[in-house]
């Protein structure tokens, strides 16, 4: 390893015995290896977990930074400390479960290394169901303008960004449970460059027990939140907004303490108002027409 990695992975991981060993032997084929350094908040973890980690350290001594958590925290907490710790000067998510392609960081880093103007970049990946599997759905976000990428999550499970960025968009929202990344993009979208590389950046996996995907996942009601803190107002479900109600919209928990989000978006106030008289009709149509939906497949089924 060099003596100063130029990319730092964020990598939290909590009960994914499973997936360490195929993680670590994965590691040293990224072809970007050398220059890689692997931040790693590991919570509560077991001692197969703690053995694995040291028999790597043994053979690429200085590549992972382990920190060992103890009582479990929010991986909004745990991705903060990463990044807090790393020394690159690009940082990536990189989650345990999922694979990453050989040269994926490689191309990432070496796309900001070419073009200062860019502070975030991704690509295009494939969701898997099985573990380690590497066929599955391939989606290709490459081709999505600003204002796609601008309704929700397109960034991917892979994407990279510089960590100057965060002085100006902030770090991740703690409050959150699985939908810390979609909230701290929406922010980047106000700050930097964002760029999609056509490339396959890996396999990301969903064997429906993630925070993101098992069954009564807090996921759609935190993307409610985040849809009514940047005014995706036509994108909104109204049956979750009860629930989204019981965060804090308006402000983000960084470091335990409470930070408006009016911080981090120049002319928050204004945008919002901006997106309320465009967005806010369209998103009433749409949950009036699921509801007429949802009465329609009632009557159906009582006459079956």
């Amino acid at each position: 390893m060099a003596d100063k990695p130029i990319v730092s992975t964020i990598t939290a991981c909590y009960k994914k015995s499973k997936y360490l060993n195929k993680f670590l032997e994965e590691l040293p084929g990224q072809t970007y290896f050398s220059l890689l350094e692997i931040v790693f908040d590991h919570n509560e973890p077991v001692d197969e977990e703690i053995e694995l980690i040291k028999n790597f350290q043994k053979k690429f001594p200085n590549t992972i930074k382990h920190f060992i958590t103890k009582p479990v925290e929010p991986l909004g907490v745990s991705w903060n400390r990463c990044i807090r710790e790393s020394s690159g000067e690009y940082l990536a998510i990189w989650n345990i479960d999922d694979l990453r392609t050989q040269d994926s960081i490689e191309k990432q880093a070496q796309y900001f290394d070419t073009h200062p103007d860019m502070d975030v970049v991704s690509g295009n990946f494939t969701f898997v169901y099985s573990f380690p599997s590497t066929t599955g759905r391939f989606v290709k976000n490459s081709n999505l303008s600003f204002k796609e990428l601008n309704k929700s999550m397109k960034l991917g499970p892979f994407f990279m960004f510089r960590k100057s960025l965060l002085e100006k968009a902030g770090l991740f929202d703690e409050q959150f449970r699985c939908a810390n990344d979609f909230d701290l993009a929406m922010r980047f979208l106000y700050h930097g460059g964002i760029h999609i590389l056509p490339d396959n950046l890996g396999y990301f996996l969903d064997e429906g027990v993630g925070a993101s995907s098992k069954k009564g996942s807090l996921c759609p009601v935190e993307s409610t939140v985040i849809q009514l803190r940047y005014g995706i107002y036509d994108q909104i479900d109204y049956q979750f907004i009860p629930a989204a109600l019981r965060y804090n919209i308006y402000n983000l928990k960084i470091d335990g303490q409470w930070v408006p989000v009016s911080q981090f978006i120049p002319d928050y106030e204004v945008m919002l108002e901006e997106r309320l008289e465009r967005l806010h009709l369209k998103g009433m149509l749409k949950n009036m027409g699921y509801g007429i939906f949802r009465k329609l497949r009632k009557m159906i089924g009582k006459q079956k």
